[in-house]
């Protein structure tokens, strides 16, 4: 069992009979989990459904405002133990489960949402008032990166495996044999984000990397789509059931308020946290991780303001051209991505005016309603924008007609760079359809607004191509901001891909090192073990002198898959 703080979570004998906090008794060697289009109201812990706690809560139609009819209640502290103490049963078992089959269940996995078909659709729809087109790619999304994840653990690029042989007559003194690898670091939690109710959310890009290392997941459900999280978590049940794994390798844990997942991080059997959400929220769970008497790594994926730099050529010479593509990224999602293009810095010149007006025309016009995933969300948002980017005392504000009370409006603010330093509010996140455009007149000016950007996720260079060394220099001081530069092109739309990093330093995440998009997301969930001058038979397969599984090791500084011979 995993070991993350000082005490460790009592056990519990599978096959031992389960007392539910709602006084329901469900056999972990029995009570298989099953594949359902119709959610319950419930967690799913173990694979079982368990809905007994206080503070009732519902979804809520984002296009109408209207709960719907399903009553969910946030999981009790015996629940959140319960998932837990499941998981660190299940540790061992899952970190010794051959890598082969891991894949087999992220597959599974990913066959078990497609199966869910409309329905799945039908609720996400609901709950979020996202478009169904977008959620049809957010599905094919997340079940892309189940099989990714499949692939390079089959592949074992996730060992990472390290192997210097002995030298018994080496410099400054002998050295011995040292074979690296890594191991699955014990059960992780995950919360949900509100705007991928699929891809950031239950089987999202947290829980398959974590189950891709082998570690079991409990996840903490958004309350904006519980439907869509609980029939997702039937879908992972089904497949840790068909494959025979332990149930505790996932649970998912309903609330809408914060004691479910305080006690979640604070339970001594979790050993790692996933988060995707605002910097508050990131923040605090950071927080409430360093309170434990062993503290455990959080790792957040927070806001980001998400900068774009036009340079005066590229403005002459493509300006339609890249107001239509800021406009669409500004709104793809109602604006409700982390990497909305959140201020643009803009020459002053001949296509200025023009660039302004056909941005403000494309933002601010009703073509398409907005949408946001709830009703707080929508409040913060028009709060946010009301105080931060229409009471400023210098610029000028468009902003969408909305006759609802349900939408939001598209929102352009317009200002000088030199006053952007007395309005430090444009710097802030503005979670929604809503862009700062910034106009500088010199280099200087554009260099004084850098100095004070927030780091973040990305940030974005429409240039020429003959534009140094000016450019050079941008591109060495956006460097030390982002964990994603874009040229030319425009931040939203994460391809999922092993040379993506989805991460930057805080306030873009509380890890920099790490990413939350792409294979090597899994590295958030092992650590290292080295083995020193241990005897064949006594190290794990990844390190045998045979490499039984026939992948690639770098052995003595050179990547191969022969076996060694000592």
């Amino acid at each position: 069992m995993p070991r993350s703080s000082a005490s460790t979570p009592p056990t519990r004998k599978r096959g031992q009979s389960m007392k539910h906090s709602n006084g329901a008794i469900a056999d972990s060697a029995t009570g298989a989990p099953r594949m359902t289009t119709s959610a319950q109201g419930a967690s799913v812990i173990g694979g079982v459904a368990s809905a007994g706690g206080d503070g009732p809560f519902r979804a809520v139609d984002p296009r109408t405002a209207r709960p719907r009819d399903l009553v969910f209640a946030d999981a009790t502290e015996d629940e959140v133990d319960l998932a837990v103490t499941l998981a660190c049963d299940a540790f061992d078992d899952l970190a010794a489960v051959p890598d082969s089959r891991r894949a087999d269940l992220l597959e599974r996995i990913a066959d078990n949402i497609v199966q869910l078909g409309d329905a799945l659709i039908d609720v996400a729809e609901s709950e979020t008032g996202l478009p169904r087109a977008r959620l049809l790619g957010e599905r094919a999304r997340t079940c892309d990166q189940l099989v990714q994840f499949a692939e390079v653990i089959r592949a074992g690029l996730h060992l990472d495996v390290i192997i210097d042989t002995p030298k018994p007559d080496g410099l400054p003194a002998p050295a011995p044999d040292l074979r690296r690898t890594t191991v699955p670091v014990g059960p992780v939690a995950v919360f949900s984000a509100s705007n991928f109710p699929l891809a950031f959310s239950v089987a999202g890009g947290d829980t398959a990397s974590a189950l891709a290392a082998g570690c079991p997941v409990i996840v903490k459900a958004h309350a904006a789509h519980p439907e869509t999280s609980e029939l997702t978590a039937y879908a992972i049940a089904n497949a840790v059931d068909a494959l025979g794994l332990p149930r505790g390798t996932f649970s998912l844990l309903q609330g809408a308020h914060h004691a479910p997942g305080r006690w979640l991080v604070l339970h001594p059997g979790v050993c790692a946290v996933g988060f995707t959400g605002s910097e508050a929220g990131g923040r605090a769970l950071c927080e409430l991780a360093m309170e434990r008497s062993v503290p455990i790594p959080v790792f957040a994926e927070m806001g980001s303001l998400n900068p774009v730099v036009v340079t005066p050529a590229a403005l002459a010479a493509r300006a339609p051209e890249i107001a239509r593509g800021l406009a669409a990224s500004v709104l793809l999602g109602a604006g409700q991505f982390c990497t909305k293009p959140g201020l643009v810095l803009l020459p002053q010149g001949a296509d200025t005016q023009a660039f302004v007006d056909l941005v403000v025309d494309l933002v601010t016009s009703d073509a398409s309603p907005h949408y946001l995933l709830s009703e707080s969300i929508r409040e913060r948002f028009l709060d946010h924008a009301h105080r931060h980017l229409e009471q400023l005392p210098a610029g000028r504000v468009w902003r969408g007609s909305v006759a609802d009370g349900i939408t939001a409006p598209g929102i352009v603010t317009l200002l000088r760079a030199r006053d952007v330093s007395t309005t430090p509010q444009v710097l802030d996140e503005h979670f929604g359809p809503a862009c700062v455009l910034a106009v500088y007149d010199s280099s200087e000016e554009l260099s004084a607004v850098l100095d004070v950007l927030p780091s973040g996720l990305t940030a974005t260079i429409h240039a020429q191509p003959d534009e140094s060394p000016q450019v050079d220099d941008l591109i060495t001081t956006l460097r030390g901001r982002v964990g994603r530069l874009i040229w030319n092109q425009f931040p939203t739309g994460v391809t999922v891909a092993g040379s993506m990093h989805h991460g930057g330093p805080y306030p873009g995440s509380s890890s920099s090192a790490h990413t939350s998009v792409g294979w090597t997301a899994l590295r958030r969930f092992q650590r290292p073990v080295t083995y020193q001058n241990f005897p064949d038979e006594a190290l794990p397969a990844p390190l045998k002198d045979a490499n039984p599984l026939g992948i690639t090791r770098r052995v003595d500084g050179e990547l191969t898959s022969r076996p060694l011979r000592r």
